[in-house]
């Protein structure tokens, strides 16, 4: 299969860049892939570059290839490849280390240069209703403050409830995806996936055609909370959430990390202890867009 035969420049990206991943000629799904992977691209000025340094005397292997091909062929929904050599590439993901050098888009691209944005996290077990009911004002109250855009994950619970009350209540929101664009997941938030991709803004750091990790979920809070000019609010999160990837970035990056109240609460969440003089708490019987 040669390259030539993709005709869209975005659709020749996407194959090339999983080409060169399932040949395990780069890696992804962890910082330093990222910045290795950012460091070849600079050196060589362009992803096409790249695979003609490792393919252009032995040839990349027909089944990957092909594999790669007709799943992308599949895929017919719009997308664009935005790598950090496009002056598309958003200067917030240039501001930090980790972050991946080529992401993939499907909706609203304008949602990048959001000047006033924050990502909304936590547990995929959000059913308290007082912790929803409380989630729930935060992000009216947000929204109300001039924050154009709400940043998330797109998992159930927390994440959830992050993305449909910007849509419900009039505001936008950008979902960071732990798997290529041609894959919904979880399969509970696939028309929210779709309405997301129509109408807002869908991103990940993987190409069609590589499937999907664990550890793909991890890293892809890197780019949730580069995303968010303005920190990170936890609705809830025990030691073992995966929302502990986010606040640990978050802090890493010198972002406020806001934490609703119900967490602090909770005796047997250490974290809120390890971090307690850097959270700053959202009450639940105050209005909390006078502190955030």
């Amino acid at each position: 299969m040669l390259l030539q035969d993709i005709e869209c420049a975005n659709k020749k990206i996407a194959w090339v860049h999983a080409v060169l991943i399932l040949s395990k000629k780069i890696g992804v799904g962890s910082a330093k892939a990222n910045d290795d992977f950012r460091a070849m691209l600079l050196r060589a000025g362009s992803v096409e570059a790249i695979y003609d340094e490792f393919f252009s005397f032995l040839p990349v292997d027909d089944s990957i290839a092909i594999k790669v091909y007709e799943k992308i062929n599949r895929f017919r929904s719009l997308f664009e490849s935005i790598s950090c050599l496009d002056e598309r590439y958003p200067k917030k993901l240039l501001d930090h280390k980790g972050t991946p050098p080529i992401i993939y888009t499907q909706g609203d691209i304008s949602l990048l240069y959001a000047q006033k944005s924050i990502a909304f996290v936590g547990t995929r077990q959000l059913e308290d209703q007082r912790h929803i009911n409380h989630g729930e004002r935060v992000l009216k109250r947000l929204m109300r403050s001039g924050y154009e855009t709400i940043v998330s994950g797109l998992a159930e619970g927390s994440d959830t409830l992050g993305h449909d009350i910007a849509i419900k209540f009039g505001g936008r929101t950008i979902a960071v995806l732990g798997t290529p664009l041609d894959v919904c997941y979880p399969k509970s938030n696939t028309a929210l996936q779709k309405e997301i991709g129509l109408s807002n803004l869908l991103v990940t750091e993987y190409p069609i055609g590589i499937g999907s990790f664990g550890s793909f979920f991890a890293n892809r809070n890197r780019t949730t909370v580069a995303l968010s000019s303005d920190g990170v609010v936890v609705a809830r999160a025990g030691d073992k959430s995966g929302t502990q990837y986010a606040i640990r970035i978050c802090l890493e990056q010198g972002k406020p990390l806001y934490v609703l109240e119900n967490n602090i609460r909770e005796l047997s969440y250490s974290w809120v202890l390890k971090y307690k003089e850097k959270i700053k708490v959202i009450r639940e019987d105050f209005d909390a867009g006078d502190h955030i």
